[in-house]
């Protein structure tokens, strides 16, 4: 039961007949305006509350389940709230107690409550008295919309307990975990740590050993560690500082439940005009380096096509390769720029478990086994394809597509609708995580770089989901505290 849970979360074709039918139980109509001052019991007709922030407790059935809503928001620098316009649907049970997830709300759209939607029954664990179809929350242009849809009712009142912010502990502990405030570290410390690293890598924990007795290219990751993904940083430190102190995931890194997964290319921003800047690469890596040795068992970073100083890795005509070379040798020596170059090359390649498998860019469409992935070092043009390839376009005929993926996950000795999770290749500039892409059922892309927003996969009721998250300014903000 729990496995086909799984793999219907990200069948998104198989809500649309769903979807359609409760579009036309809908209707139009205005219905009644409602200034919310305590609990209402909902009857047929549409009730209009206010855009006025306050939070809502929405009560499902007989106090069958109840959820919360929220105005979502995001810190700026002086660590102030601020709205981004939309709502989140949370599970007041769960939300910042465990590792949870959530539902988005945003502007002239709407979002049907009920227990066929399996991403809904993962996030909330709905009891059987929840119907298929139970409440629409429609968000207008001035108010939001509620409609109820359930003989077994529904109730909505104003928040009465609202959770208050735990974050400033959190970052108080991402501070403390960094030795101080985000700051580049002095040369002095930062070679240590980096062959500190290198030492954990030699020994890394999940990775099945090679002829040469180090740790192989392949990741494999144990069920009892909740997975937190995330790709493509690319320089941004908020990214990074966000996620870590969103959800529970920081506490579950600190019980020992949960692993950090990075998929490469932390290094090397792609903000236009900061093509060149190399200071916010060298800061991530620290904040990785600090993470790695906190968490030995519990941090893992599997390498990326940016992950080298090589001539080829270049954008826009700028070498960024070369530059980041550059950077390391003039501000922290030749001895550091060698143990950067050793760190890469102790990296894993390719991440497997029970919930989902990844890597950084591509299936290959060349031979592979899972014997060949651990003995990685042997196989130079499959490191180019798992780190380097992309996806088959007509113009790019080299490309991989379905067959190749299918292929991975055979080799790789997972079921064939097991997520499979690559970054390299954002679909557009303006998102953060795509689902299904090319119409690859269960194939997903990821790239957490957005200076906006930052994307990640976790899992929950063991389901894989996708959350972002605003980027929150939390570098001066815990520089300040």
């Amino acid at each position: 039961m729990k496995r086909t849970a799984t793999r219907r979360l990200f069948s998104i074709s198989s809500l649309l007949a769903w979807l359609k039918a409760l579009s036309a139980r809908l209707g139009f109509g205005w219905g009644h305006n409602l200034k919310l001052g305590d609990a209402y019991r909902l009857g047929s007709t549409k009730v209009r509350v206010p855009l006025d922030g306050i939070p809502i407790e929405i009560t499902l059935g007989l106090n069958d389940r109840r959820l919360h809503l929220y105005p979502e928001t995001r810190l700026n620098s002086r660590g102030e709230p601020t709205s981004v316009g939309s709502f989140i649907i949370v599970d007041p049970r769960t939300h910042l107690r465990r590792i949870s997830g959530f539902l988005r709300l945003t502007p002239k759209s709407w979002l049907a409550l009920g227990s066929a939607d399996a991403v809904q029954q993962a996030l909330f664990d709905y009891p059987s008295a929840i119907d298929e179809q139970h409440l629409v929350v429609i968000y207008g242009r001035d108010a939001l919309v509620f409609r109820n849809l359930s003989d077994a009712g529904t109730a909505i009142a104003p928040v009465r307990d609202e959770v208050k912010s735990i974050r400033v502990n959190k970052l108080r502990l991402l501070r403390e975990i960094f030795g101080g405030p985000i700051q580049l570290l002095p040369r002095d410390e930062a070679l240590p740590l980096i062959a500190q690293v290198n030492e954990v890598l030699r020994q890394e924990v999940h990775r099945p050993r090679d002829d040469r007795g180090l740790p192989g290219g392949v990741l494999a990751l144990p069920q009892e560690l909740t997975p937190i993904v995330v790709a493509d940083l690319h320089a941004q430190v908020d990214n990074l500082l966000t996620v870590l102190s969103q959800n529970a995931f920081l506490d579950a890194l600190e019980a020992g439940s949960a692993a950090l997964v990075i998929l490469g290319d932390a290094v090397h921003c792609e903000v236009d005009g900061q093509l060149r800047e190399m200071e916010g690469s060298m800061l991530l890596m620290d904040l990785i380096f600090r993470l790695k040795l906190h968490f030995p068992e519990q941090v893992f970073y599997v390498r990326g096509n940016h992950d080298s100083f090589s001539e080829n890795i270049a954008k826009d005509g700028i070498p960024q390769g070369l530059l980041w070379a550059k950077e390391l040798s003039e501000r922290r020596g030749t001895v550091y720029l060698k143990a950067m170059a050793e760190f890469y090359g102790l990296l894993p390649y390719v991440v497997v478990s029970s919930d989902f498998v990844a890597c950084h860019a591509a299936a290959p469409k060349s031979k592979v086994s899972l014997e060949m992935l651990v003995q990685i070092h042997r196989y130079p043009a499959l490191i180019s394809e798992l780190i380097n390839n992309r996806l088959y376009r007509q113009n790019r005929p080299q490309g991989y597509n379905r067959r190749d993926v299918k292929r991975f996950r055979r080799a790789l000795q997972v079921a064939a609708d097991t997520p499979f999770i690559v970054g390299h290749t954002p679909i557009d500039r303006e998102g953060t995580l795509w689902l299904d892409v090319d119409g690859i059922a269960n194939h997903h892309v990821l790239f957490s770089a957005h200076p906006e927003q930052v994307g990640v996969f976790t899992r929950v009721d063991h389901t894989m989901i996708p959350l972002s998250y605003p980027v929150d300014a939390l570098t001066s903000i815990i520089n300040a505290l």
